[in-house]
């Protein structure tokens, strides 16, 4: 059939919307590509690696989401009582009863009330519901802490920070405001990136190899003249894993003493480990691991040996930081926040969900 009119081409078009088989078809095939495309996922926390196609870049938190779903206190409490941050009821110690939840006390997610008699409660008649949760002690609205924790998840500034602030409180967030809920959030994600790599265990074993080098934090007093004081950190990562591990060196020192026990924390006895220089190295033997150095091979390097995933990280690491937290005592503390920030990036995860279940595993109740 040909069109020759616009006014034909209007109708064909409306006739084909029109068609009842056509949209059963299509109602049909969109229901089975979504009952295919939801995967079940399990309600029970774990230390299980979350799969890359199990996110979806259209479902991931943005400011326009947060300031949508999280933006009154009703709101926020419910994606919190959702997410399992605070606890749902609770049982009066006295007279054995459900208490029921009152929100006029605080701004966060109210209080535990027992009505039967608050003499007999023995002055525990009200408890706090954010008693032992992420919220407890907290004099800031909802709707502001999860904002904060969305800027802490996707490395906002702190004039970001301050500049994008969307509660309607009568006060703006200061720097100092910003920098404490920051490291509230990094402490939380150290003790979670910490337990993860117990869990994980130690890489390499026997057959496997693990290249390991050694770099130092450092700077330029105004980016000119030689490098002053900063700190030695040592990597490892196992060849065909992506699971880098990071220490720094305690006292800023890089002898046997300190590098092999580092070494021993994070790789499995029977590794055959890869290393460029240093005599600190050698009581590795001793320790039952498999010592190659690439200078005992060159220049024809027959086992075709290398170090260049290990030394490839330090660049990216080092961009991660600003220079002024070169020389700082809890430059560890940053370096354990990269590790997490790292495995974000590497399996595309959303990073304000990765920070929520963080918050979950740490303040359990």
């Amino acid at each position: 059939m040909v069109l020759r009119d616009s006014t034909s081409i209007f109708y064909y078009f409306i006739s084909m919307l029109d068609s009842p088989e056509e949209s059963q078809q299509s109602t049909s095939c969109s229901e089975d590509e979504n009952s295919q495309s939801q995967p079940t996922m399990s309600p029970k926390f774990e230390f299980v690696e979350t799969p890359k196609w199990c996110y979806d870049a259209k479902k991931w938190w943005n400011l326009a989401k947060v300031i949508h779903m999280l933006g009154t206190r009703q709101q926020a409490i419910a994606f919190a009582e959702e997410n399992c941050m605070v606890p749902k009821s609770k049982m009066c110690n006295y007279h054995k009863k459900p208490m029921s939840i009152v929100y006029t006390n605080n701004k966060t997610v109210g209080s535990f009330t027992c009505h039967k008699c608050a003499h007999a409660c023995k002055g525990r008649a009200k408890v706090s519901r954010a008693n032992g949760t992420w919220f407890e002690n907290v004099k800031m609205s909802m709707p502001q802490i999860f904002y904060l924790m969305y800027a802490f998840a996707n490395k906002w500034s702190y004039s970001m920070t301050i500049k994008e602030n969307f509660a309607d409180d009568k006060q703006c967030l200061s720097k100092a405001t910003v920098c404490d809920w920051f490291k509230y959030c990094r402490e939380t994600v150290i003790l979670y990136q910490l337990e993860k790599q117990t869990f994980l265990g130690k890489i390499g074993g026997p057959g496997k190899v693990v290249q390991i080098d050694e770099t130092k934090f450092s700077k330029r007093k105004y980016n000119k003249g030689q490098h002053i004081e900063g700190q030695w950190v040592l990597g490892m990562i196992e060849d065909g894993s992506e699971d880098l591990r990071l220490e720094v060196c305690p006292n800023n020192i890089k002898t046997a003493e300190v590098l092999v026990p580092l070494i021993q924390k994070h790789v499995a006895e029977g590794t055959t480990i890869y290393i460029n220089v240093g005599e600190a190295y050698d009581s590795l033997k001793d320790h039952n691991y498999v010592l190659k150095k690439l200078t005992d091979y060159f220049p024809a390097n027959p086992l075709c040996m290398h170090t260049q995933k290990i030394e490839s990280q330090w660049n990216v690491v080092k961009q991660f930081f600003s220079k002024d937290l070169y020389n700082r005592e809890y430059l560890a503390d940053f370096i354990i926040e990269y590790l997490w920030r790292r495995h974000i990036k590497i399996n595309k995860c959303d990073p304000f969900e990765e920070l929520i279940k963080a918050v979950k595993h740490v303040y359990k109740h």
